[in-house]
């Protein structure tokens, strides 16, 4: 597995656990568990798209090249995204604003862990880290 993913699989997994745990309480609570549990899905897709896509841009030796996929990745959350939730809002009978609210929240979370990996990576790769300077001079025991 790609050490690139896992943040988001973290993420995933905890979401996903916590939405299980309490189910109950967050639905006693006005919350539509199944909306957040399919945005979850949905946006952990998307993210690992993304994320490959970001990952392609990093290897990329020209800069347009590395624009190219980092805004490539952008539009294709936006716009997948975009579609879900208008495909969501036309079909659901009462929309759940907790629960698009959540999914919002949960996109930003993605998103944050997608794109500081990126600029870390990216940051290493422009600013390498000193090197230590070698002593030349003989130790005296």
């Amino acid at each position: 597995m790609n050490k690139k993913f896992i943040p988001l699989i973290v993420v995933f997994v905890l979401i996903s656990a916590l939405l299980l745990l309490f189910g109950k309480q967050l639905e006693a609570k006005g919350f539509d568990t199944d909306v957040i549990l399919i945005g979850n899905v949905a946006i952990f897709g998307i993210s690992i798209l993304a994320q490959w896509m970001y990952a392609a841009a990093l290897t990329s030796s020209k800069s347009y090249g590395f624009v190219r996929q980092v805004y490539g990745g952008f539009i294709l959350k936006f716009f997948a995204l975009l579609i879900l939730a208008m495909v969501y809002f036309y079909f659901a009978k009462e929309i759940n604003k907790p629960a698009v609210f959540s999914c919002m929240v949960i996109y930003l979370i993605y998103n944050f862990l997608g794109t500081s990996q990126v600029v870390r990576k990216q940051a290493k790769a422009t600013h390498p880290a000193p090197q230590q300077p070698h002593s030349h001079k003989k130790k005296h025991h």
